[in-house]
């Protein structure tokens, strides 16, 4: 009984804790965030525009268009509902989450210790926090970074989103093995020698990782419709340019003339 209470309150106390932080996530992406991404998206649709009359002209010239066609659209919700309602529960059930998450990886200290930290409570769940974000967000960012609408190509978005989750799994594996492993140095050296010692052997392992996986512009879609330049114009007015990226380009004309920047 006095367990499953003991549970019952962690977990407990990890949701709530999880769902007010999500609260306050959601009163920041709503005045700061949103307005940018509303930004993002009117930017999106007037390129769009653009690229459709570019696409039509070269069509009826007999040619191909530079990119595939990226279908049609489907917004399940409005954006009415999206900057609000949508943000919010999605911040707070994340929130939740995460919280449910943190008090689940302090039940596994508690039993890991025998239910003596070395730490206090605040400060078990603090580091815990800390390496969660790390893990979690920080990491996989410094190779797969969050992009806004209007960023990334429709056809990549899949071997986008695989890359990335891969990268967080990949992530969150080597940081509990570094963990354990800082714990099982400890026994044998200082405590702060082996957290170094883990923590330089968690960055090599992700620079390792990092340098296996693929940079975003130089997938294998990207260089099928595009290869890694593209050029325009003739003679002395040709201009080439890479095109290994995400960040879509100006769209031009044949000739090299900006229609869209």
């Amino acid at each position: 009984m006095l367990s499953r209470l003991t549970n019952r309150r962690i977990f407990g106390t990890g949701a709530l804790a999880g769902a007010i932080a999500g609260f306050f996530a959601f009163i920041f992406a709503r005045i700061l965030v949103e307005p940018l991404i509303q930004n993002a998206i009117d930017y999106e649709s007037a390129r769009d525009a653009v690229q459709e009359t570019v696409d039509k002209a070269l069509t009826a010239a007999g040619k191909t268009g530079l990119i595939p066609p990226a279908g049609a659209d489907v917004d399940i919700f409005p954006r009415s509902i999206q900057r609000n309602i949508g943000i919010a529960t999605g911040m707070i059930l994340i929130g939740v989450a995460f919280g449910l998450l943190t008090a689940a990886a302090y039940r596994v200290v508690l039993y890991a210790t025998q239910g003596e930290p070395k730490l206090s409570i605040r400060m078990t769940v603090l580091v815990i926090g800390l390496l969660g974000w790390l893990a979690v967000y920080m990491v996989p960012a410094l190779k797969y970074p969050a992009n806004p609408p209007a960023i990334g190509h429709p056809w990549t978005i899949h071997a986008r989103g695989n890359l990335y989750l891969g990268t967080v799994l990949i992530s969150v594996v080597l940081m509990v093995v570094a963990a354990y492993f800082a714990r099982y140095l400890s026994e044998r050296m200082s405590v702060w020698n082996a957290v170094m010692v883990s923590a330089l052997c968690f960055i090599a392992a992700m620079c390792i990782v990092f340098a296996a996986l693929p940079n975003l512009g130089s997938l294998a879609d990207n260089t099928r419709y595009f290869g890694t330049s593209v050029t325009y114009g003739s003679g002395e007015d040709t201009v080439t340019l890479p095109v290994t990226t995400e960040t879509p380009l100006a769209l031009r004309d044949n000739n090299g003339t900006i229609l869209f920047l």
